[in-house]
């Protein structure tokens, strides 16, 4: 299953497209962070989806990305806000990486722990996720796809995407100033 560039929305769309059609426009379903971390709690009890979770985890994508994608599902479903997306992941994460250690299921916690650095291990991952998707299901049909399938491939839709660095703990670096105002200096 690839996804091509052509299946995406094309830049712009969003501002001719009539405001308030999307679920993530509207207002949450959710607003109590114990009820979304609750709905999560009996998502990841879910057979169907926590086999997905863990083939996932054992073809080696980084639990932090798994709980990304899970979380970003949900913003994308209209269930809950970003900022509780932001709020619940590392609680996500931190259930994602218990079950994993009860089934014994070897992982790596974020893309950084990683030694390759490399493009061609990313897309070998990658791949290596679209076969296990492409065997587990035959050939998935997104609308009747089950929940773990989503996450699988909202998942892959992440690996895509270029990766966001995660903010360092160091000091700032100090801007040099340029152009006009530079010149007494």
């Amino acid at each position: 299953m690839s996804l091509s560039p052509f299946d995406g929305p094309i830049p712009g769309q969003s501002l001719t497209a009539e405001p308030g059609n999307a679920p993530w426009e509207k207002p949450s379903k959710l607003s109590d962070p114990m009820e979304v971390l609750e709905m999560y709690m009996e998502k990841l009890s879910n057979e169907e989806v926590i086999d997905d979770v863990m083939d996932m985890l054992d073809v080696g994508i980084p639990i932090d990305t798994v709980s990304g994608a899970m979380l970003s599902m949900g913003v994308m479903e209209g269930m809950h806000t970003v900022d509780l997306k932001l709020l619940l992941r590392p609680l996500v994460t931190a259930h994602i990486k218990a079950l994993a250690d009860v089934v014994g299921v070897e992982y790596k916690m974020t893309m950084a722990d990683y030694d390759d650095k490399d493009a061609k291990a990313k897309q070998k991952r990658k791949a290596k996720l679209e076969a296990k998707l492409a065997m587990q299901t035959g050939k998935i049909v997104p609308e009747k796809a089950d929940e773990g399938e989503q996450l699988m491939m909202e998942t892959q839709e992440e690996l895509a995407a270029p990766q966001e660095e995660q903010p360092m703990e160091q000091a700032p670096a100090e801007e040099v100033p340029v152009g006009l105002m530079a010149r007494g200096q």
